[in-house]
């Protein structure tokens, strides 16, 4: 008898961040967003920071590139936006919920390779390797060393994504390579850079509706549930927060312990649009 894949933590928490978003806040977007001075941070407006996301990727990319290779399409938001502008978009995800996803919505207007990108496949090559917020997710190295070979003579390579400040560590906020280390790495190899925009501030902000969300919603649902289930099954409850004891702590620690906020973004983050000639 074969035994079943397992299904990694990050594909099943995008695939429920695309769930919850299409239900509670009307978008497809699995991406934070840029919030200027004069965006008021709701829900009501979050979809239009992500679109104010999408336009500043588009917008950094050079006017010579025609074909584009998205990798970690999510569920192909962004490789729908590069259509609509007319480029040629083949996407990248190892992700099946997300690829079906992606395919449902363009149809035949691009090509889903399901694959990591370490592991990717293919004769063709592009004229932009693009990375947005799905850099974290590679290897550095390999990624690096992969790049060159699909692309076109001035080929270029385009990263939007948060890395962590050297020295900080993954607590409290995990998520993103180390920036130093990403920058060592990169003096390995002959990538020019040609664009480096710190949208860290506009970014951050996010946290700010992460946080309302959490204290509005998620706490009181939290409390209410545990005090209701306590109180009707003592037993089993003992059991389960025993049982479960580190990762209700962990959770707790994340979550609900004051840490996702902007400040603490700002301060254990910085967010970049990277574009290199290679």
């Amino acid at each position: 008898m074969g035994t079943e894949k397992k299904i990694s933590p990050n594909e099943v928490g995008l695939e429920v961040g695309l769930v919850l978003s299409k239900f509670f806040f009307k978008t497809e977007h699995l991406h934070f967003g840029f919030w200027p001075d004069d965006l008021e941070i709701s829900i009501d407006n979050l979809k239009k920071s992500q679109d104010y996301h999408s336009e500043k990727i588009i917008n950094s990319i050079p006017n010579d590139v025609s074909t584009i290779l998205d990798v970690g399409s999510g569920s192909g938001g962004l490789a729908e936006k590069l259509v609509e502008k007319n480029y040629k978009v083949e996407c990248v995800s190892p992700s099946h919920f997300l690829s079906d996803a992606i395919e449902d919505k363009l149809v035949e207007k691009v090509r889903v390779h399901r694959s990591t990108f370490e592991n990717l496949e293919v004769k063709a090559k592009y004229d932009l390797v693009l990375f947005s917020e799905s850099f974290q997710y590679v290897n550095i190295k390999k990624s690096f060393e992969k790049i060159p070979s699909l692309l076109n003579d001035n080929g270029k390579l385009l990263i939007c994504d948060f890395f962590r400040q050297p020295g900080t560590g993954t607590k409290p906020l995990g998520g993103g390579h180390d920036w130093k280390v990403f920058q060592d790495h990169l003096n390995s190899f002959p990538f020019d850079n040609i664009l480096d925009i710190d949208i860290t501030r506009e970014t951050a902000r996010t946290y700010d509706l992460i946080d309302k969300i959490i204290n509005d919603v998620a706490l009181p649902v939290r409390d209410l549930s545990s005090t209701y289930l306590s109180s009707q099954y003592p037993k089993g409850m003992r059991l389960l927060k025993r049982f479960f004891r580190k990762k209700i702590n962990r959770m707790n620690r994340i979550y609900f312990k004051g840490n996702m906020k902007c400040e603490m973004f700002n301060k254990l983050k910085t967010y970049r649009i990277l574009l290199y000639d290679i």
